[in-house]
């Protein structure tokens, strides 16, 4: 008949090895002596073995203790485990992390992927882009381990997800450095009669926020083309005299070859956030990850951009927190 596991047992056991006395055994474990006594008769009938035998100088373990002292050792560390929390030391742990987001902020985030290896060199970071996904897809990947975060706008995210606004960016209308507008500062209808090109990482689409705030006083804009990635857009800007929107910060980032305007229509805010599942929300690897996205992100929105050539208010170069490009 096949012998019942008692962890508990196993518990004195290995107390018992490792201290070689009943009295410091069972301080060790919080017990009395009387107690572990019973229960290391029960080990040696589990075993069919003495285990440890009295001495005038504690206890000397049997040649079957001494064989089973390793196995158990591993044991109990595995079994702790389990039912203990992880400990996290980035220079040391081994992980590997998947984030889904946009161009942008891989753009945002891509500079500080050598400090992240630097600080934590055993984790792997795999950044993937933003699909076309519906939001119990989202959930699922999220679930399943395909992802292990996605940054985007929160309306993007299932209500059951864990969800951190990290950001707000304005909107600003960016062209070449050398369009042939020049005026200080960029009225409505100047906005409307340029032709744009819209900049959606979902794949597409040809109207976002800024299309909606102009619907609601009676103006449209023409947009002539619908591009996945900022750095796209920005290769078409620089050779033609078309525009596009760009969150503030990628637009402050893209100074060397564009300007910028402040929106002639209040188009609100582009705000971004991050969404995990409750799988990974303890783990301290993906804990550790998260803080240092919010850090990167929040760090480079309390910069001072650098100072445009082209004349543009105070609105256009106050500091500004770090976005993405969606539905501009």
């Amino acid at each position: 008949m096949a012998k019942r596991l008692d962890l508990n047992l196993l518990q004195t056991l290995e107390a018992l090895l490792a201290e070689r006395n009943v009295t410091r055994a069972a301080t060790r474990l919080h017990t009395t002596q009387p107690a572990l006594s019973a229960q290391l008769a029960r080990l040696r009938q589990m075993f069919d073995d003495p285990l440890l035998i009295p001495g005038s100088r504690g206890m000397t373990p049997t040649p079957r203790a001494l064989e089973l002292e390793p196995l158990l050792s591993e044991l109990m560390a595995g079994l702790r485990a389990i039912v203990h929390p992880q400990r996290f030391d980035p220079a040391t742990s081994e992980a590997t992390i998947l984030y889904a987001a946009t161009d942008s902020v891989h753009y945002i985030i891509a500079p500080y992927l050598a400090e992240f290896h630097r600080i934590a060199p055993n984790i792997r970071i795999a950044a993937m882009p933003v699909m076309r996904l519906s939001k119990p897809e989202i959930e699922r990947q999220l679930a399943t381990g395909q992802l292990d975060m996605v940054i985007g706008l929160a309306g993007l995210f299932p209500d059951d997800l864990r969800i951190r606004e990290v950001s707000q960016d304005d909107y600003v209308c960016v062209m070449r450095r050398d369009h042939p507008f020049s005026a200080p500062l960029m009225s409505l209808d100047d906005f409307c009669n340029f032709e744009h090109v819209f900049m959606s990482p979902l794949g597409g689409e040809f109207s976002g926020d800024v299309d909606q705030a102009l619907q609601e006083i009676g103006r449209e804009r023409k947009v002539i083309a619908s591009v996945p990635s900022a750095l796209v857009a920005t290769r078409i800007l620089e050779t033609s005299d078309f525009v596009a929107v760009f969150p503030q910060y990628l637009a402050t980032r893209e100074a060397p070859v564009l300007k910028h305007y402040p929106l002639p229509v209040a188009a609100g805010k582009l705000k971004l956030s991050m969404a995990w599942h409750e799988r990974t929300h303890l783990n301290p690897v993906h804990q550790w990850f998260r803080e240092r996205i919010v850090g990167v992100i929040r760090q480079i929105g309390t910069s001072e951009p650098k100072p445009l050539t082209v004349p543009v208010s105070a609105a256009s170069t106050r500091k500004s927190p770090a976005g993405l490009n969606q539905s501009g």
